[in-house]
């Protein structure tokens, strides 16, 4: 005889997440596999509804678009954050700049707000911010 050191409120939330789930058509639940997959910050059942709906709003429907659209999760949201993915993104696409010292000079904020908004959504959920690409 094993005892379980799961408590019931936690056996009664993973009950209710299932039921949750499996009240899903086919789509949502790959949509929501896709959204787990590559979050972190995303996991219960209600931020899982509120986050399709905001992606339904950029046109998002499909776990294939969102596989192709989603460019990143970074934790916290502001002008900090849209620097530190333009930075990851021009770094991601194997942009050098030489001598290193001038790397430190550039404005990344600039880089989002001049060219790379055009091109993506930040979309601020939860305390976090999810960048998609309007090109999927």
């Amino acid at each position: 005889m094993t005892t379980s050191t799961l408590s019931p409120e936690f056996i009664k939330a993973r009950e209710d997440f299932a039921a949750w789930y499996d009240a899903k058509s086919e789509d949502e639940q790959q949509l929501i596999d896709e959204i787990s997959d590559r979050t972190s910050f995303i996991i219960d059942a209600d931020e899982y509804d509120e986050f399709i709906d905001e992606l339904n709003d950029y046109g998002i429907t499909t776990a294939s678009q969102f596989e192709n659209a989603f460019n990143g999760e970074w934790e916290g949201t502001g002008e900090r954050i849209m620097a530190l993915f333009s930075e990851d993104l021009i770094e991601q696409c194997g942009y050098t700049i030489e001598p290193e010292f001038i790397s430190h000079c550039i404005d990344w904020e600039l880089v989002w707000y001049s060219s790379l908004r055009y091109d993506y959504n930040a979309i601020e959920f939860k305390g976090n911010t999810y960048f998609i690409s309007n090109h999927f």
